[in-house]
């Protein structure tokens, strides 16, 4: 199996290997820039910023970021984040979180893969803080008939980042830079306003500037500005005020020179250029305007670049300044090549190519980069990077970086591959000689690229195919690829020349060496080989075995060699050169020998094949398209078979081609070629093969073919200032070349070749691409297509140049007055046809058709077309802007016409309310003071702020300006209210101002809860619950609810209320009512309350809670005897407060009072009835009952009454129990009798009834009376030889009884011994005295006896035998009981009498075990093992909870189980018991440590628990788990997520009733929180933090950032409290103190256990038969409650798993263990188990089924202790001490063993004490 495996992982390698060993970088890719970062970024702190950073590859390249230094650019929370598609986020920041590494510096994007890694080019990255600024407006010059120029003043700190957007002249009119004004207002590009010839009227005029920051976009408006305007009317000379000395722009942008002069009357302006020898003046074309203080340039080129001078000359003189206009030209940086591939060992040369418009550029600042790394020494101007011996560190990716000192950078990259390279051995296995048997492995390891295969040979042929050769191959991280051949375990055959082979398809290498293992010479078997002619033979004797004497060869016979050609090597190989077919070709033998002679001989055979030989052929020269041809490819020589095929380029000849291919024989095929075209030029490849080799021979056809059209030219027409391509491809053989040509005129005319320069590009594929075109490139073209094949191929074609619609001015203005007539013009210029649209803000098309208030005339103009729109009546909704769009077949402009109309007022600003209050609320606001028409007054309109609902508005007038406030009344408490104000003057209304929303203030709630019902659901409870006032009743959000209850049937009108938090949404609600009385009838009402008051009383409702069973016992319990067998009893009804619930009737439950030793059976009975009396027959005799009374009603029984004791009437008693007659002499008997067994009353006294019998005859009858005391007579005086008879009776007051049995005795003079006393069974305490009597006749002997042991006088401390024969033992011990005989002797007989000493001590501990316990109640059983002789009275059970105070509880001696119930949660109680009969108190049971089940709370999921709102939290108080004990408060504190580490904790509550939910207000919207909660419980505390996000204002989802911010801190539940932490350390450290302290304890009293504990351990020892088997008997009971189900009574012992309980102990005792000793510590025999019984168990020995506990008793302990619960025992533990346990006791009670292997799978503890 193991050899199976392995051949197929070496199968799976060789797999791999053949895969691997193809071209590995055929499917790779370098990375590549898809989206590189600009160089300069800049943003603001408010908006944050972000670099995009793409790129592409295979495998898909990862993008990083680092910083200029090369660190790692890494996340910081809040700050700057690095996302997964590579964008680098900077966050919005506040001013005092900048930090200069961060926002002010340089980023690098970097890209990588598997190949290598780029960088990109450096990003300057520039953060600004928004500051607030203004701007002011400085008037440079203003007079009468001059120019005017107005500034825009700007603070320094913001003047590079703000911009002039546009003036504002007042009120309304908007005035947008423009390259050439409207005549009057002219807003030049760099922010200043001219407003030329002004006159008097333009000084009442205001002015604004309106300024933006291109980063925040806020817009600035300065304050309004007049023009003074100077009445000197006096010539100014011009005087330059503002110009730009320095202009830089990148290329194919637009330039704009300015030069502002001032002067009076406005000057003229000249613009010269000063870049040739001297200044020409700048005259306008296609690319050239002159706008008098504007020079604008469009599409610049490096030719515009220089010095500009601008002149301003008026009749008072002139003014100058000079300009410089600098043209960023863009340069391309490329590497040649950009893929390079090179052979390991060999040189690999980069140059780095920079151009700009297609020219090279001087010398430039290189950076050489590898994978992102500067390379050493590479800050040099050359532009070639030479890499010598190329090694694998060298491939990757390489970077050409150029830095310009105007500091922008460039970069290109390239790829560095691998070529091939022959493979070269790392690794060989050398030669080695061994014995047979061990195992041998060989190694060889190469490296090449692609990555070289290894294949093994043997004496060169393949390795033999067994299981002791095992192959294998694998390929390291670096390529090499490692190979092995295993030997598991070499033999005799397997010696040899081994040798590897690494090849690939660069090369070849074999390493060879020898394995050498001793034995005798064996040849493997020789394949067949088949030898090429010519070519030279190599053959090696595979022959194994060591050491080797001597090798050779034979043919036919004959030793070799025989011929010069053949040589027989050193190592034994034959070889022979050249070979030939003829002579050596046939059967070759290989013979080896060792020196001891062995020898061993194989033959071979050898065949020998001629390869082809192709004769050289060709096609012929000049061959054109339409041709044909021919050739023929010959073999010359060649064994057959031999196969002739042609390919074309390296392929199959493919079928369209039309090529015929014939055979002329078997050495000859022909092709030939009918028709010639340009498809069959190539290589034609004639293959000839055979087995011995395949052959090759390569020809070239050549047909030439004359240029054609591929894409033929065609006429164009071109938008100003647009891009065309003008395409023209052809293709012939050889390739034609392209070359376009321009007419200097007309189209018949001269045409010059075009050349490549700025904005004219000559494409590789011959198109010709030209950019900006103006109207100087308009002309006809000439493309020339020529390959020398006939006189080539041209076509001409136009280009035309159109114009699009433009006009003059980009705006004007147009001011109106409402009603009157507004005439809007515009002029525009541009080839027709032009189609002129009035819009209206520029969406709506103006119809006259569709408005009848306007009119639309349009003229032709010489330039283009004068249009006019007209609009009557003109009114405030006609202000705005118009605009005039021009349209033709090129393009579209537009010019904005501004329409201003008198408008009415403005509406109000800044509305706010000044006073709110539940029923009203008082708004003001402020007038805008630029309006254009008076106000007379102001609506003001509101209406009830309704998502769902949208009212009237309402109304009321304010007429009584300038008083801007108003007081809206009647109003509804907490309500939202929408407020607007309307200023309303002689021009009409102004718009609604912006709407106000006011809640008022809340009151009382108005209105009731709803559908208030109550349900019971135990006689302790009821539920209420109800539904929310109506929404217009509330007043203000519901806090909870006030519910109120009371006793229907009393008399008191107050309520008891209890507060119920509420949902603030106005659900509904429920309250548990509990602790109520039973079966009592309650009056509900519930009241709302906000967080002013409380509301309205509900309408009361009833319910009544459900029936339970009494809690008192009937009352007035009598007892009266009727007879002697019949007693009546009758009571009184429990109190009816009590009675809860309907009475179905009483049950009386009556025993005898009996003070038997062991009762032989359960007495108690009861008996039900309805009536309040009833009559008890059939009783014993003049018995004392113990009499109770219960109640019952539908739920069970309820209180019983204490016990009742009454006696039954005397009656004539029984017959006395035995009787003895003997002889004490010859002339006396002596009579002696034992009293009743049953007296039925008060003996009074005995009648012995005498009779003489002779025979069969009477002779006498005689009867004596005798007092009770006396129970024996001697008669005397009597006749001898005669025979008496002897009979008693016993007599009460009631009268005489029946008679004893007859005893008859004949009178004798021989008295033999005979004992008078009586036998039988004797119980007396302990520690008193007894006397046995022992009184007999005829003077006989007596001796004593015990369990048959004699007694002699002081052989017992305690015994005295008397000289009347009596024995009396004093001070009695349990040991002291037994069996004790007395015998007598005379000679002339014997007798003997047996008393059974019974001595009552007090019982032993009871058996106590728990069998199931939930989160309030324990239910235990246990057994009485041994009732000290004297039946149980009652039992005491102690429990106290752990620290807590000590209780006890009286049960009866009936009870066997018992359930203590009303405890605590989660808690662990301290349990024992003892049990009592007449003697005395037995010790008490081991003590249990029983826990109830329940825990401290859990910890809910955040997403359950809290549901945040925009300014609130609903906390779902509900979702908290409490696992199993009832939650009692809620602890709950939050506090804002701020970078302050003390930021303080708000409480909300620190004694939060349990409820559904509460909402925790006062939250600010979009703002972490952290909440934190503690819940309460009986059995603990869970404490838990949250994290969670508010809404925004609006509603909506928080912003991504402060999520991300919330997830980082997810709930974290704490356990580190130290408020727990010390308290449990408190705890552990106690119950290890209890502990110690219980260990001594137990060890004191095993030193001081009670003499009688002794006593009856020896006792049990030396017990007489019958008492011995009845403890054994009652021992084996006992064990049946552990291991089997007892077959006395229904008891049910846990047998299996599931009746385990596991909050329940109990103790099990050693077999042989003393049952009334303490029971001792220790593991030798205390074991506590936990069972689960699903039964109720009966009682057993001296229990029987349980009645009602009897009374409860509290213990106080001195000091109170602060509760605390004891942690559970760790599950492990648990495991060690329960197979501990199990081991322990298996010797002891073997079947126990069977009952512990059931638990495994329950919790099961198992502890000692």
């Amino acid at each position: 199996m193991w050899i199976s495996s392995r051949f197929f992982v070496i199968f799976l390698l060789l797999h791999l290997d053949t895969t691997c060993s193809e071209p590995f970088e055929a499917h790779l890719r370098g990375p590549g820039f898809v989206m590189e970062p600009p160089g300069r970024v800049e943003f603001s702190n408010s908006s944050g910023g972000w670099l995009d950073c793409s790129a592409s590859g295979s495998p898909q390249p990862t993008v990083d970021w680092v910083h200029a230094d090369g660190s790692a650019v890494t996340e910081i929370h809040g700050v700057r984040r690095v996302l997964r598609n590579g964008t680098l986020v900077l966050m919005p920041f506040a001013a005092a979180a900048y930090h200069q590494d961060v926002h002010n510096t340089i980023y690098r994007c970097i890209a990588s893969n598997s190949v290598g890694r780029i960088v990109s080019r450096d990003v300057q990255v520039r953060a600004v803080v928004a500051q607030a600024y203004k701007v002011d407006v400085e008037v440079l010059s203003a007079s009468r008939g001059c120019t005017a120029i107005l500034r825009c003043v700007v603070p320094t700190f913001v003047k590079e980042l703000v911009r002039v957007v546009s003036w504002v002249h007042e009120p309304a009119i908007y005035i947008y830079p423009s390259l050439q004004g409207d005549g009057k207002f002219h807003l030049l590009p760099t922010g200043e306003l001219l407003i030329h010839n002004l006159q008097e009227s333009d000084e009442s005029q205001s002015f604004r500037c309106r300024s933006m920051h291109r980063l925040t976009r806020q817009v600035v408006v300065s304050s309004p500005t007049r023009l003074r305007i100077n009445s000197h009317r006096g010539i100014i000379s011009p005087s330059v005020v503002e110009h730009t000395a320095h202009v830089q722009v990148s290329q194919d942008e637009g330039a704009v020179l300015l030069c502002v002069a001032q002067g009076c009357p406005s000057p003229e302006y000249s613009w010269f250029t000063h870049n040739g020898a001297g200044p020409l003046p700048v005259l306008s074309g296609p690319r050239v305007r002159l706008l008098g203080p504007i020079l604008a340039i469009e599409a610049v080129t490096g030719e515009d670049s220089g010095v500009y001078k601008c002149t301003a000359g008026n009749v008072g003189g002139e003014a100058s300044a000079e300009l410089r206009l600098t043209v960023a030209t863009p340069i391309q940086v490329e590497i040649s090549p950009n893929v390079l591939s090179v052979h390991m060992g060999g040189t690999a040369e980069f140059r780095c190519l920079v151009t700009s418009n297609g020219s090279p550029v001087g010398m430039q600042n290189i950076l050489w980069y590898k994978d992102g790394r500067q390379l050493p020494s590479s800050g040099r101007v050359e532009d070639t990077l030479v890499v010598p011996r190329v090694s694998r560190e060298n491939r990757g990716m390489y970077q050409c970086v150029v830095r310009r000192p105007e500091g922008d950078t460039f970069q290109a990259t390239a790829e560095l591959q691998l070529g091939d390279a022959p493979p070269v051995l790392l690794y060989s296995f050398i030669e080695q000689t061994l014995q047979p048997g061990p195992a041998v492995s060989l190694k060889c390891s190469a490296a090449g690229n692609p990555t070289p295969q290894i294949s093994w040979t043997l004496d060169g042929f393949p390795l033999p195919s067994n299981g002791r050769f095992m192959i294998g191959q694998y390929i390291t991280v670096h390529g090499d690829v490692i190979s092995h051949v295993n030997i598991s375990h070499v033999m005799v055959e397997d010696g040899g020349e081994y040798a590897c082979n690494a090849e690939n398809r660069a090369g070849r290498v074999q390493h060879a060496a020898r394995l050498n293992i001793y034995g005798l010479p064996y040849i493997r078997l020789i394949p067949k080989v088949t030898a090429v002619s010519g070519e030279t033979l190599n053959l090696k004797c595979p022959v194994a075995g060591y050491p080797i004497e001597e090798i050779h060869w034979e043919r036919g016979g004959r030793e070799l060699p025989d011929d010069i050609r053949q040589r027989v090597q050193p190592d034994g190989s034959l070889t022979i050169s050249p070979v030939q077919k003829n002579s050596d070709s046939g059967v070759y033998t290989c013979w080896a020998r060792n020196k001891q002679g062995h020898s061993a001989r194989r033959s071979g055979e050898v065949t020998v094949i001629v390869p082809p030989s192709i004769e050289p052929f060709a096609f012929q020269e000049g061959l054109a398209e339409g041709m044909r041809t021919r050739t023929v490819c010959g073999v010359s020589r060649g064994d057959p078979p031999l196969k002739l095929i042609w390919l074309k380029d390296g392929d199959p000849l493919p079928d369209l081609l039309g090529a015929n291919v014939t055979m002329l024989d078997q050495y000859s095929s022909l092709l030939s070629i009918p028709s010639l075209s340009a498809t069959h030029s190539g290589e034609y490849t004639c293959v000839a093969k055979n087995p011995a080799a395949e052959i090759k021979y390569t020809a070239l056809l050549q047909v030439k073919v004359p240029p054609r059209w591929i894409v033929e030219p065609v006429d164009a027409n071109v938008e100003r200032n647009r891009h065309i391509m003008l395409h023209c491809q052809a293709q012939g053989v050889p390739t034609p070349s392209i070359v376009w040509k321009k007419a200097t005129g007309s189209k018949s005319g001269e045409y010059e070749e075009v050349r490549e320069r700025p904005f004219t590009k000559l494409l590789g594929n011959g198109s010709l691409l030209l950019q900006h075109v103006k109207e100087d490139r308009e002309g006809f073209y000439l493309c020339q297509a020529n390959n020398g094949i006939g006189t080539g191929i041209g076509k001409v074609i136009q280009l035309k140049v159109n114009s699009s619609p433009y006009f003059s001015s980009t705006s004007r203005s147009v001011m109106v007055k409402k009603g009157d007539t507004a005439l809007l013009q515009c002029a525009v210029s541009g080839d027709k046809p032009i189609n002129i649209v009035w819009m209206r803000s520029g969406k709506n098309t103006l119809n006259p058709s569709t408005n009848y208030k306007i009119s639309v005339k349009q003229e032709a103009t010489p330039d283009g077309v004068s249009a006019e729109l007209q609009i009557r009546t003109v009114d405030a909704t006609d202000s705005g802007p118009y605009f005039c769009r021009a349209s033709n077949l090129y393009g579209n402009d537009q010019q904005l016409v501004q329409l201003q109309v008198q408008e009415p007022p403005l509406p109000p600003s800044v509305l706010e309310a000044a006073m709110i209050s539940s029923r009203s609320v008082n708004i003001k606001w402020q007038p805008k003071t630029l309006g254009t028409g008076d106000v007379t007054k102001y609506l003001v309109e509101f209406h009830e702020a309704d998502p769902l609902f949208v009212e009237q508005w309402q109304q009321i007038e304010v007429k009584d300006p300038p008083h801007f406030n108003a007081l809206i009344e009647n109003l509804k408490p907490a309500t939202r209210y929408a407020f607007r104000v309307i200023a309303e003057g002689s021009a009409g209304r102004s718009a609604p101002s912006q709407e106000l929303i006011v809640r008022t203030e809340p009151q009382r709630p108005a209105g009731p809860p709803l559908s208030l019902s109550a349900r019971p659901l135990s006689s302790t409870e009821l539920l209420i619950s109800w539904v929310a006032p109506l929404p217009e009743l509330r007043h203000g959000d519901i806090q909870g609810y006030n519910v109120g209850y009371k006793l229907s049937s009393s008399g008191n009108t107050a309520y008891n209320f209890t507060s119920v938090s509420g949902d603030y949404d106005g659900g509904n609600g429920e309250l548990l009512l509990s602790g109520l009385a039973k079966f009592a009838r309650y009056t509900v009402v519930v009241q709302a309350f906000n967080q002013v008051g409380p509301g309205p009383l509900s309408e009361p409702t009833a319910a009544q809670t459900m029936e339970d069973v009494p809690s008192r016992p009937p009352e007035d319990v009598r007892c009266a005897a009727l007879s002697s067998q019949s007693l009546q009893v009758s009571w009184q009804p429990p109190p009816i407060y009590h009675t809860n619930g309907l009475l179905q009737g009483y049950k009386l439950i009556f025993e005898p009072i009996i003070d038997d030793i062991q009762p032989s059976k359960d007495e108690v009975e009861s008996r039900k009835t309805t009536a309040l009396t009833m009559v008890l027959t059939g009783l014993r005799k003049y018995t004392n009952y113990s009499i109770q009374v219960l109640a019952h009603t539908r739920m069970g029984d309820g209180v019983v009454s204490k016990p009742l004791f009454c006696h039954s009437e005397e009656d004539v008693p029984e017959a006395p129990a035995d009787i003895k007659v003997v002889s004490s002499s010859s002339q006396s008997l002596y009579i002696s009798w034992l009293p009743p067994t049953e007296p039925n009353g008060v003996i009074t006294k005995f009648s012995l009834y005498t009779r003489v019998v002779n025979g069969r005859e009477e002779l006498n009858n005689e009867k004596r009376s005798l007092p009770s005391q006396q129970a024996y007579y001697e008669a005397k005086g009597l006749h001898p030889h005669m025979e008496y008879q002897f009979w008693v009776t016993a007599s009460t007051r009631v009268g005489e009884g029946k008679s004893s049995r007859v005893s008859s005795q004949i009178t004798t003079n021989r008295v033999p011994a005979r004992i008078i006393s009586f036998g039988g069974p004797v119980v007396r305490p302990w520690r008193s005295t007894v006397t046995l009597p022992c009184t007999a006749v005829g003077k006989p002997k007596r001796e004593w006896f015990k369990a048959d042991v004699a007694l002699r006088q002081g052989g017992m401390h305690n015994s005295q035998l008397l000289d009347s024969g009596d024995l009396i033992i004093s001070s009695l011990q349990l040991a002291d009981g037994g069996n004790y005989s007395c015998q007598v002797d005379n000679g002339i007989g014997t007798d003997r009498l047996t008393h059974t000493l019974m001595v009552q001590v007090p019982p032993t501990a009871p058996v106590l075990y728990v069998t199931s316990a939930t989160s309030s109640s324990i239910l235990m059983h246990w057994k009485c093992d041994f009732t000290g002789n004297a039946p149980i009275t009652g039992y005491t059970l102690f429990y106290r909870r752990t620290n807590g105070n000590a209780e006890e509880m009286q049960l009866s001696r009936h009870a066997s189980s018992h359930e203590l119930k009303g405890l605590v949660c989660g808690s662990t109680y301290q349990i024992h018991l003892s049990a009592q009969n007449k003697v005395g108190t037995s010790p008490t049971s081991t003590m249990l440590h029983v826990r109830t089940q329940g825990q401290s709370p859990g910890h809910p999921a955040s997403t359950a628990l809290l549901a945040p709102n925009s300014t609130s939290l609903l906390v779902r108080l509900h979702s908290w788990p409490d696992n199993g004990c009832p939650l009692l408060y809620f602890v709950l504190q939050y506090k804002a997520v701020t970078e302050d580490p003390d930021a303080e904790w708000v409480l909300v509550s620190n004694a939060l009733k349990p409820q559904r939910r509460i909402v925790v207000n006062n939250l600010k919207p979009s703002t972490l929180y952290q909440l934190r909660m503690e819940a309460h419980n009986v059995a603990g505390i869970s404490q838990a933090d949250f994290s969670f996000v508010t809404l925004t204002k609006d509603g909506d989802p928080p912003p991504p950032e402060i999520v991300h911010r919330g997830h980082r801190g997810q709930t974290t539940v704490i356990f580190a409290n130290m408020n727990l932490l010390i308290p449990s350390i408190a705890a552990v450290s106690g119950l290890f103190c209890t502990i110690i302290m219980v260990i001594v304890c137990y060890r004191h009293m095993l030193k001081n256990a009670p003499p009688h504990a002794e006593q009856a351990n020896h006792i049990q020892k030396e017990s007489l038969e019958n008492r011995a088997n009845s403890e054994a008997a009652q021992r084996e009971r006992y064990y049946a409650t552990i291991h089997k189900v007892s077959m006395q009574n229904n008891d049910k012992i846990p047998e299996t798993s599931e009746d385990i309980s596991p909050y329940a102990t109990f103790q099990l005792s050693e077999a042989g263990g003393n049952m009334s000793q303490p029971h001792h510590g220790g593991p030798a025999n205390t074991l506590l188990h936990s069972f689960m019984y699903h039964e109720r168990a009966l009682a057993e020995g001296c229990s029987s089924p349980p009645p009602a506990a009897s009374k409860n008793r509290r213990r106080h302990s001195r000091k109170t202790e602060p509760e605390s619960e004891e942690s559970e025992s760790d599950q492990d533990q648990l495991t060690s001490s329960r197979t501990e346990s199990s081991n322990q006791h298996e010797g002891k009670i073997k079947h126990n063993s069977r009952l512990i292997q059931h638990f495994p799978n329950h919790n099961i503890s198992i502890t000692y004490l």
